[in-house]
């Protein structure tokens, strides 16, 4: 389930536990002044925030951003039932693609999901990464 953030506190520790303590990037990595001003989304199961990702509104398509689910829940299917709820907000909001920047290594994840890969692979924070999209 997704839902809303009420209190960026929230986004903070499950990204530091996401991106600093799993993958190892620093704060200037995965924290912006684009924080405050974006729609951010906690994804929860059984009570319990697995992970999180902020949704840019960009004209008539939403780019997932900082998208990560704690290891302990990665492969047992909370990314695609979290994909699903994200093209359905998407669909609610009348955007006609999701756009995103996949770390290369997992872009078969997104492309099982219907996300189809575009343009060069490129470097963000040191990691490899290439553009992927979905027209809802």
């Amino acid at each position: 389930m997704i839902r809303k953030a009420d209190d960026f506190m929230t986004i903070r520790d499950i990204r530091i536990k996401i991106f600093n303590e799993e993958l190892g990037l620093s704060n200037s990595d995965i924290f912006d002044d684009d924080d405050m001003k974006i729609d951010q989304f906690l994804i929860i199961c059984d009570g319990f925030i697995i992970g999180s990702f902020r949704l840019r509104d960009v004209g008539n398509s939403h780019k997932i951003e900082r998208i990560g689910i704690s290891s302990k829940y990665r492969s047992k299917g909370y990314g695609k039932l979290s994909l699903d709820e994200i093209k359905s907000y998407s669909k609610k909001a009348n955007k006609s693609k999701i756009i995103l920047d996949s770390m290369y290594d997992v872009r078969n994840f997104y492309a099982k999901s219907g996300f189809v890969e575009f343009g060069d692979v490129y470097c963000k924070v040191r990691i490899p990464h290439v553009n992927m999209y979905f027209d809802v």
